[in-house]
């Protein structure tokens, strides 16, 4: 087959993320809040597909992404296939079946987003003590939000798959 279904059901599953965590930041708009959600999109795709499958769902995941956020064009989607390439190259030291894994991988990908947000966005800021508060209480709300996020995330993603009669386990590793 030429593209693995499951990349269409992950991405399904990435914008209804990205959708949710827009929703939330305009609802603390008022309080000048910000929280990065994006760190799970990228995990299970990278653990359960062939990197076909995974370069399609996670370039597509980064595109909308970079749509929908006030970044620089194409940050998100760079960041997005380092992280994502990372993990698919390491990813026989992980265990994908369950959540301890993906989660603590989702945790890492969110703070290096944050990160390379915070580097290709924040030109002449980085001498301003208020801007580094703010970017620690946006990586402190968001990792906070993320330990109840990111496992209800990659437990629907496996329902959604099942759901559609798909796999829901990793693909096998190539020999």
């Amino acid at each position: 087959m030429l593209l693995d279904p499951r990349a269409l059901v992950l991405f399904a599953a990435n914008a209804l993320l990205l959708h949710l965590s827009l929703m939330v930041n305009s609802a603390l708009s008022g309080w000048a809040l910000y929280l990065l959600l994006a760190g799970p999109m990228v995990v299970l795709p990278a653990l359960y597909l062939r990197h076909r499958a995974y370069f399609v769902t996670t370039l597509l995941s980064g595109l909308w992404v970079d749509a929908a956020l006030p970044a620089n064009f194409g940050s998100f989607t760079l960041s997005f296939l380092l992280a994502g390439a990372v993990i698919s190259h390491l990813r026989i030291r992980f265990r994908a079946e369950h959540n301890y894994h993906p989660v603590l991988l989702a945790h890492g990908v969110n703070a290096f987003l944050l990160l390379m947000l915070t580097l290709t966005e924040a030109h002449g800021q980085y001498h301003s003590a208020a801007f580094w508060q703010h970017v620690g209480l946006t990586l402190l709300l968001s990792h906070l939000l993320l330990l109840l996020v990111a496992p209800w995330f990659f437990d629907l993603q496996r329902a959604l798959l099942e759901l559609c009669g798909l796999d829901s386990e990793p693909d096998d590793f190539p020999a």
